[in-house]
């Protein structure tokens, strides 16, 4: 049964190359046209992942960036907020965590590139939006204009950030590579008028230059018709699953980042400071390439939305958005942090700084890919598939406009209705087939032995193409490669004809595809049969790709990484079994075996401050962990599982506040490491009954099931070790 008719145009969009590129300190070559990035004229697909150097400790950035590169990030994206660095004004702080010539020089070092998030605003659930208060509440200026007064403090602040990056734009050989100027200007905050919005993200990219900025690219946020000067940047977009900002505590309507479509806008995205009433783009969308720099790696809960990205959504909206066309897979957040400490106040979003939500004052976590303890995530894996396909056949599909099928599905409510999208090479005779039959907390309906009709257009009229046997499950998504007629005998010998199986990798000439059940894999080849190997799908997400080897760990939680030649792991188990993949051959299994410490640990009742109504408003314990010297040599790091019943609760160490949680329905897990492993600490666990207060009745909502109460569970401390893979 055919679900679905793609036709593909045989029409070549004219190339536009935009007034914007540079060299890198080799002379390779860096432009951009209304498609996509080229690299001395060849395209490139880039995989961003956003990772704040100043929420995170700084011993460990070279350990989590190699983690963002082993799951497939290609660039790192960082803000840099200003009231982490100039609370008062005058004083600069650019020491530990807020070390940002540190932090480029650390991914300078593992050839990781930096796009470097500027603002001056910046958003990203910060006080007064990464302001500091003296900016944020100045008589002297108007801030986010073009007021003499405000330039000059951004100036001043530009100026000081171009001095701890100088010598590392990418012209130098340093990691900088792109520039954001701004954030969400003229949707969220700046003038009305759209002349003044332009002028002024001129004058800031002009102050930019000036303070030694110069790199091949810059960006400015596109969505809800944010301010984009033509020629000056590239607007880029983004998508969440949900939007725990939202000023209601009911369930969100099905959202339509669940569809296939070509320039995607979200327009929830901000919807908690304001919306313009005229959201549409402010530039040409035919005149620039699809790029996305805000793809919800996860969601940051508020004290009065506690949404869960579930893995599958993670998935399906970033492939979704990959079918539609974008040129560059950009997630916001892509690894959790923690606030640094403020010397005058708090620093996190809050309705008593003006905002529409309360957040934790220290935890970012952002329930992302790589958490806030650096645990790897299930969506991890599940998006490092997309990054595997990317870093191998980025080029083909950079260079592939989106198809869609003759029928499309009437809304997001449409739960029948096969989704597609075909991107179709035509130059190199190679196309890929995106399905997705997810709909965050919906249930689809299963599609089985289907079949997609691609009909290629050309000069003496049609020729079609049949995918057949396909199978869809509830919740599956899939990238179904296939050949055209004209495919050279370089993908001939590689891709299928046809496959039923979503495409992963290649190491040399040997491809690899996943399935939900690998035993149905087939692959229909145009010659002599390819070197295929058959994963299952969840073998695929726990796959690592490092040189020629491609590695498929057992156990889900645990990770690998490259770091000075050596294939590291980082687990839990005491037993991890590997099987490692060579160009040919059966694959060979490595098992790392080793002895996981019982680590005891307390929680003793300190007492509790009731309330008003004689309910406990919170309970205080003291929380013991007694790991012998020789265990603490031992370890990699150690977490402290801290489950409750409550509406949140808050750490101290030595009267100290450290670390905090919203309940969410999951358990809250705190590296220990940063915090020097320490063998007591104060836990406060909040009632439910008094959760912090909102204009909705102080009512919560909650997508997992929690247990109201105001009790801390049966603590654990989840030992993790690294072990060192033997070379084969």
């Amino acid at each position: 049964m055919i679900e679905a008719t793609i036709r593909i145009r045989n029409t070549k969009e004219k190339s536009i190359l935009l007034p914007m590129g540079g060299k890198d300190a080799a002379g390779r070559e860096y432009t951009v046209d209304n498609t996509g990035f080229c690299k001395d004229k060849k395209r490139f697909l880039p995989v961003m992942g956003e990772f704040h150097f100043s929420r995170y400790d700084p011993k460990s950035w070279e350990e989590e960036l190699l983690k963002m590169k082993a799951g497939g990030v290609t660039i790192a994206a960082t803000y840099v907020i200003w009231i982490h660095h100039e609370e008062k004004e005058g004083e600069w702080d650019f020491s530990g965590c807020r070390d940002l010539r540190r932090f480029l020089m650390t991914c300078r070092n593992i050839r990781m590139p930096v796009w470097l998030r500027i603002g001056p605003w910046a958003h990203g659930e910060c006080r007064n939006g990464g302001f500091p208060d003296w900016v944020a509440h100045s008589h002297r200026f108007e801030p986010r204009t073009n007021d003499p007064g405000y330039l000059e403090v951004v100036e001043r602040f530009y100026d000081r950030l171009g001095r701890e990056a100088a010598g590392l734009m990418w012209k130098d050989g340093g990691p900088v590579l792109g520039i954001q100027l701004e954030n969400e200007y003229g949707h969220c905050g700046g003038p009305s008028d759209k002349c003044e919005g332009m002028a002024h993200m001129r004058k800031l990219k002009e102050l930019a230059i000036k303070a030694g900025f110069c790199v091949p690219y810059y960006t400015a946020t596109g969505w809800g018709g944010a301010y984009v000067p033509e020629g000056q940047a590239l607007p880029v977009l983004g998508g969440y699953v949900d939007a725990p900002w939202a000023m209601h505590v009911e369930e969100s309507p099905a959202s339509a980042n669940f569809l296939f479509s070509s320039y995607r806008m979200d327009d929830s995205i901000g919807s908690d400071l304001g919306e313009k009433e005229d959201s549409e783009f402010t530039f040409e969308p035919e005149r620039n390439p699809y790029l996305t720099a805000e793809l919800g790696g996860g969601l940051q809960v508020t004290a009065h939305r506690r949404t869960y990205p579930f893995p599958a959504d993670t998935e399906a909206q970033a492939l979704c958005m990959l079918g539609g066309g974008a040129n560059l897979l950009g997630y916001y957040m892509y690894h959790g942090g923690i606030n640094p400490d403020g010397k005058y106040s708090t620093l996190q979003e809050s309705r008593e700084t003006g905002y529409a939500n309360d957040l934790p004052q220290k935890s970012y976590d952002f329930q992302t890919c790589i958490r806030e303890s650096g645990e790897v995530s299930e969506s991890y894996g599940r998006l490092k598939k997309l990054h595997l396909l990317l870093e191998d056949f980025g080029e083909l599909l950079a260079g592939a406009p989106p198809f869609f099928p003759d029928i499309l599905p009437h809304s997001p409510e449409d739960m029948d209705t096969l989704r597609a999208a075909a991107r179709v090479n035509r130059e190199e005779g190679v196309g890929f087939l995106f399905l997705n039959n997810h709909q965050r907390k919906r249930s689809m309906k299963a599609h089985e032995d289907f079949s997609v009709s691609v009909r290629l257009e050309d000069k003496e009229g049609e020729e079609e193409i049949f995918l057949s046997g396909l199978s869809l499950s509830s919740d599956e998504c899939a990238v179904i490669p296939f050949l055209l007629p004209n495919a050279g005998e370089k993908w001939k010998a590689l891709l299928p004809l046809s496959t039923n199986a979503s495409l992963l990798c290649r190491i040399g000439n040997r491809v690899f595809l996943y399935a939900l059940e690998k035993e149905k894999g087939k692959c229909i080849w145009a010659g002599k049969p390819g070197n295929a190997v058959f994963l299952s799908t969840e073998e695929a997400n726990r796959a690592f790709r490092f040189g020629n080897r491609l590695y498929i760990l057992k156990n889900p939680g645990s990770c690998l990484i490259e770091k000075e030649g050596k294939i590291l792991l980082f687990t839990k188990e005491e037993k991890e079994e590997i099987l490692v993949y060579k160009e040919t051959g059966e694959p060979e299994k490595q098992i790392l075996s080793g002895e996981v410490s019982l680590i005891p640990t307390e929680a003793h009742l300190l007492g509790e401050l009731p309330a008003e109504d004689g309910t406990p408003l919170f309970r205080e314990y003291r929380v013991e962990i007694s790991p012998s010297p020789e265990v603490l040599c031992g370890l990699h790091e150690l977490y402290l599982e801290l489950p409750f019943e409550g509406d949140r609760a808050e750490v101290y160490q030595g009267g100290k506040l450290i670390d905090d949680w919203f309940s969410n329905g999951e358990k809250w897990h705190m590296a220990l490491r940063r915090f020097g492993y320490p063998r007591e600490l104060t836990v406060r666990v909040y009632s439910s009954d008094h959760p912090i207060s909102n204009p909705y009745g102080n009512r919560v909502y909650y997508d997992l099931p929690v247990h109201p109460g105001c009790r801390l569970l049966e603590i654990k401390a989840l030992p993790e070790y690294e072990r060192e893979l033997s070379v084969l």
